[in-house]
């Protein structure tokens, strides 16, 4: 059950979530609030690392640390977006974005041996 729930974060929520925020149109306001976020993200996983013990504070930062690459990705992909007005930018941007989200899984994956 817990390889299923994984599977559906990791593999169907980080996309969502990507697309989710790269439906609005770019603009440099969008951009500099992706900033401010993953910025914020990465102070909650250094705070989580710091004040929790145990497997939930793992947890929590792991997820921080990820909701940031996701962040990130939609951040740049609407920079991108903005800076570059090509006409299959939308959906090459969006279709490369989602598969990007799931990038760090793969590396982790590989590093525990599984």
């Amino acid at each position: 059950m817990m390889l299923i729930l994984a599977y559906l974060v990791i593999f169907a929520a980080g996309p969502v979530i990507f697309l989710g925020l790269t439906q609005a149109h770019p603009s440099r306001g969008r951009v500099f609030i992706g900033v401010a976020a993953v910025a914020g993200l990465l102070v909650a996983a250094w705070v989580l690392r710091d004040v929790a013990q145990g497997p939930l504070s793992v947890i929590g930062g792991v997820v921080c640390l990820w909701l940031g690459w996701v962040v990130t990705i939609a951040t740049a992909v609407q920079a991108l977006r903005l800076r570059m007005r090509l006409p299959m930018m939308r959906k090459w941007s969006a279709a490369l974005g989602g598969v990007a989200t799931a990038a760090p899984w793969f590396g982790l994956s590989l590093a525990i041996g599984t």
